[in-house]
């Protein structure tokens, strides 16, 4: 009971003093009570949980919105997906002493956290988005996360929704033994490259032949086969078509479903269509689910607008083809605009930023609608020179390490050229004070006398 009190304490204080209370108050619990997670954990009726490289916030809290049309689920809704984030979440929705007050919880779980978390939980359901590389200072090479996912998937009981788009994913979901929902895109959707570029997963992992592709999405996800072996994409269980803002969902011999979405993007129409499929897989009805979606807000940080003058709209990047989802829908939005990104490489963004190097930045360039490029953060010079070698002019780069000085010039440009939109990209420390900063903008831009306006969310560093 001593780890729940003080846990439960450290939340009110934090929630009190206005801190964000994510991850201080498990970690605290956790040093006290080492099996606080599975005690609480073992409460909960259902569980689903979601995990992978890219999209798990944005999934996870389009999947939750959903599920609480129907009822009460508890979330670890500001994306602290460790095992002290994981306990916070339980321990808010926890009495003094110790019952578990919502029994069923919709989590977003790290992938190298899932195998330490995936036995103290009832998980019913497990949402597998991609694997990608990431920060290679923190998870290790590819093979690395996968095997961790494919162990945690091995030991537990849940059915698998899976992005069979992505060869990773599907080698894993073959390989766990667990029954398993795959959902995908309509291949009507995919394009060819123009370019050769950097992706995860380009052999089979059950021969190591060099796999073919018919089509990409984006990154590694596309129409796949092996010409070695009989490993290539398989037909969805779940398959989406996305055009302007709405996703038709065909599942199986059903009349196609078509949603709404609330949020911007082709990799945010997989990251909604692996939402709804699992909401399918619970036992949701279609027009349960859509209720849920209306009612949904995007996280912080993905495709965020802000209603600065001019707006500028918040990214989060942290990997390369999580980077290039972004550039894609950034410049899939037409017309001109100014672009900041801020790059630090503190210990939460990964000390190693030569990923900066795989990302497709050349697309910017390519678009020709990039009318200024601003660069920030502890690594604003290295973003510069990058920018510079993806072909853009010298004279349209602008580097300022200060994030608050980087984002008023990028306004003031924008503005000078027309009210364009800034699109600001930025990783992950960066990305709360530049939300705090915008809000501040936001009230700047407010015309004398105006209150309300939308909120935002923020999450400290406890």
């Amino acid at each position: 009971m001593l780890g729940i009190w003080l846990g439960k304490l450290a939340l009110w204080l934090l929630r009190l003093l206005g801190r964000g209370a994510t991850s201080f108050p498990g970690r605290l619990a956790l040093r006290v009570s080492p099996g606080l997670l599975g005690r609480l954990g073992g409460q909960l009726r259902r569980c689903v949980v979601v995990t992978g490289t890219n999209g798990k916030t944005t999934t996870a809290s389009l999947l939750a919105a959903a599920l609480n049309a129907e009822g009460p689920w508890l979330h670890n809704t500001e994306g602290a997906n460790m095992a002290q984030g994981l306990t916070t979440a339980l321990l808010a929705h926890t009495s003094w002493t110790g019952r578990l007050r919502v029994r069923q919880a919709v989590l977003e779980v790290d992938e190298a956290t899932l195998p330490g978390v995936i036995d103290k939980l009832p998980v019913r359901v497990l949402v597998l988005t991609n694997v990608f590389r990431d920060q290679l200072d923190r998870y290790g090479e590819l093979d690395t996360t996968m095997q961790k996912i494919l162990d945690a998937v091995r030991r537990s009981k849940a059915t698998l929704v899976v992005n069979g788009d992505d060869p990773l994913a599907r080698h894993i979901a073959l390989e766990g033994g667990r029954p398993v929902s795959y959902y995908g895109l309509n291949p009507a959707q995919a394009a060819q490259p123009h370019r050769d570029q950097t992706r995860d997963g380009a052999f089979c992992l059950r021969c190591g032949a060099r796999l073919a592709y018919d089509g990409f999405f984006y990154g590694g996800l596309g129409l796949y086969d092996c010409p070695s072996c009989d490993f290539c994409r398989p037909h969805p269980d779940f398959l989406g078509s996305y055009e302007d803002g709405l996703l038709r969902v065909v599942h199986g011999n059903r009349p196609p479903q078509v949603f709404r979405l609330p949020v911007r993007g082709l990799y945010n129409a997989y990251n909604a269509l692996a939402a709804i499929a699992a909401a399918r897989v619970v036992g949701l009805d279609s027009d349960t689910i859509r209720a849920g979606l209306a009612r949904f807000r995007p996280p912080l940080g993905r495709m965020q607008p802000y209603a600065t003058s001019p707006e500028t709209v918040l990214n989060l990047v942290k990997n390369p083809t999580g980077c290039d989802s972004v550039l894609q829908a950034i410049t899939s939005e037409h017309g001109a605009k100014v672009v900041c990104i801020a790059i630090n490489d503190l210990a939460a963004d990964g000390r190693d930023v030569s990923w900066l190097w795989d990302a497709d930045f050349e697309t910017l360039v390519e678009a020709g609608d990039v009318r200024l490029c601003v660069t920030s953060g502890l690594r604003a010079e290295d973003m510069a020179v990058r920018m510079k070698y993806a072909g853009m002019a010298p004279d349209a780069i602008v580097c300022i390490p200060d994030l608050e000085g980087a984002l008023r010039f990028s306004l003031a440009a924008a503005r000078d050229a027309g009210d364009l939109p800034v699109y600001a990209l930025t990783t992950y420390t960066a990305l709360y004070p530049a939300a705090a900063i915008l809000r501040r903008l936001e009230a700047e831009a407010r015309p004398a006398g105006a209150t309300g306006g939308r909120a935002v969310q923020e999450r400290g560093t406890a």
